[in-house]
């Protein structure tokens, strides 16, 4: 599938923006913030735009896109109960306009497309921070307490610049590249992949973020399984499956949660408080299970000063994906988010079980990266996280992926003599 310059440009600036992480502790921090959703909302209307003008946008009835549309529907619209006033309004709106951008994306560029734009701006990214920690350590290298010697590079945080570094080295590893057997052209193309594994490595190593190298992990850990032989794939899930019941009953057993750490099978893992963020939002649900307190309701500033006198430190912020829907979307955006999850990973693994596809194995990978990820940090339903954006992509993109590859190919057409064959569009 071709796009136009224009279109290829607009969603470069899109994940441009989603990576840009403006610095909270300055003075004009808030006029920066505000720039960058006018310039992301700016990127997104120019792609919707252009989507809805060149092919039109077109809607699957397939369950993965009806539970997703469904579900960011919902989180939309429950700023109309928010208290969070006009934030909460713009909050809405973003993750509406998300939706509309990600399907635009799906329609006009194909799967392996998308994974290629995002690993080259990506990969720029990493590149910069590198450049950053060497010629200005004194920015790039973080120097709070308990995170003294981490590299952030150009993002705001050690998490930051760790995230992208594991999608930059599981790419790096994955992504096809155009094979060629001229001695030169071989070294420049294998060249510089090998440099952004090296590059990505070392990024995300010095980073210091448990969470990135176990999301690296998983991301690798999933291609494999994604690209194994069909019987050895069949055999896995047969075990798990057989493993799942003792497993789980272990788990519940053993699991014993406090205010910073939670403790399973005998292993202690430290959570830096974020239990205590997730214990505080679930007692306060009280009346609202149902619908929740609406997107960026929760945090009001009664409830920080509370949170606050209690505990003498504030975070405005789960760092848990799913408890932070539950908590601002109740039952019913749990239970949407929840069963479009579970269609979703239904279509990969009937997908991977059939179809060697190198793209979807590692749209595959970056899936569960995202939705492990989201055990420990708040990344669904935030309008503009580089993650987010790409997640939808990649699960609207799949099914049209699937088509593509599965479609019988036209049969030969015998030509009249000295006419030659037509070449593909």
């Amino acid at each position: 599938m071709k796009s136009s310059t224009f279109a290829v440009v607009a969603i470069y600036a899109l994940v441009a923006l989603s990576m840009w992480s403006p610095d909270a502790q300055t003075s004009y921090a808030g006029m920066v913030t505000m720039l960058r959703y006018v310039l992301f909302i700016a990127a997104s209307a120019s792609i919707i735009g252009y989507a809805y003008l060149a092919r039109g946008i077109l809607i699957s009835r397939s369950p993965e896109w009806v539970l997703l549309i469904a579900f960011l529907s919902y989180v939309s619209l429950s700023a109309l109960w928010s208290d969070g006033g006009v934030d909460a309004i713009i909050k809405g709106g973003l993750i509406f306009s998300a939706l509309l951008v990600s399907v635009s994306i799906a329609s006009i560029v194909s799967l392996g497309d998308v994974l290629r734009i995002y690993y080259k701006a990506m990969g720029v990214f990493v590149l910069l921070s590198l450049a950053v920690v060497i010629l200005f350590p004194e920015t790039g290298i973080e120097k709070g307490w308990l995170l003294e010697g981490d590299w952030k590079g150009i993002a705001g945080q050690k998490n930051g610049l760790g995230n992208i570094a594991s999608l930059v080295f599981v790419a790096s590893l994955v992504l096809p590249l155009q094979r060629r057997f001229d001695g030169r052209r071989l070294f420049a193309t294998y060249g510089p992949r090998l440099a952004m594994v090296a590059i990505s490595g070392i990024c995300l190593v010095n980073s210091g973020s448990r969470g990135a190298l176990l999301s690296a992990g998983i991301g690798i850990g999933s291609v494999l399984v994604a690209r194994a032989p069909k019987a050895l794939q069949r055999l896995g899930l047969v075990v798990l499956v057989v493993l799942a019941i003792p497993v789980v009953n272990l788990v519940l057993a053993t699991i014993e949660l406090s205010a910073d750490k939670i403790g399973v099978l005998g292993t202690t893992v430290d959570t830096n408080s974020r239990t205590t963020l997730w214990f505080y939002g679930l007692e306060q649900m009280n009346g609202r299970e149902l619908l929740g307190f609406g997107v960026g309701g929760f945090w009001t500033p009664e409830r920080v000063i509370a949170f606050r006198d209690v505990h003498g430190w504030v975070l405005d912020n789960f760092h848990n994906g799913y408890v932070t829907i539950f908590v601002e979307g109740g039952i019913v955006g749990m239970l949407l988010l929840v069963f479009s999850i579970l269609f979703l990973m239904l279509l990969y693994l009937v997908t991977i079980g059939n179809v060697r596809d190198t793209h979807i194995a590692l749209a595959f990978g970056y899936t569960n990266m995202f939705l492990v990820g989201n055990l420990v940090e708040n990344e669904i339903g935030r309008s503009t996280s580089l993650t987010f954006i790409m997640f939808l992509i990649l699960s609207f993109s799949l099914r049209t992926q699937v088509s593509r590859i599965l479609a019988p190919h036209p049969p030969d057409v015998a030509l009249p003599a000295g006419m030659p064959s037509p070449r593909p569009a």
